[in-house]
């Protein structure tokens, strides 16, 4: 089977660049990684899940994202960046809703949700050069 290097191209370094500026958000490291494990985990990224479980548990994360709308342990602002972090990974199916929207303002501000989307697009992206090189 013919393989797939995600790393060459011109594309790529551009990717990581993004990727850098991104990581400079006003958001707990650890929700951070949250959110890249459960768009990871969303678009059956095996390899991505593994990098980012890494390094949720790296900052301090003990949570199964996975149970986020369940579980007690997640704030309601953090339900409210989870939900639109999925909504972004989800998108073929449609709009990010209004609601997932304007709540995820309501509990982080325009900011901060113009970040997590930020985050959401370029984890999908990494997602979707892994899956792609048949990296997972």
């Amino acid at each position: 089977m013919l393989r797939l290097d995600p790393f060459a191209g011109p594309g790529f370094a551009s990717l990581e660049a993004l990727a850098k500026a991104v990581d400079d958000v006003d958001l707990p490291v650890g929700l951070v990684e949250l959110v890249r494990l459960r768009c990871s985990q969303l678009n059956g990224c095996t390899y991505c899940t593994r990098l980012h479980r890494g390094a949720a548990v790296a900052a301090g994360e003990t949570r199964d994202v996975a149970s986020w709308r369940t579980d007690p342990a997640f704030t309601g602002s953090e339900r409210a960046v989870l939900a639109l972090a999925e909504a972004v990974t989800l998108v073929h199916d449609g709009h990010v809703p209004d609601a997932v929207l304007d709540a995820a303002i309501r509990a982080v501000g325009e900011v901060r949700v113009q970040q997590v989307v930020w985050v959401a697009t370029v984890v999908n992206a990494h997602n979707r050069l892994a899956i792609s090189a048949r990296l997972t």
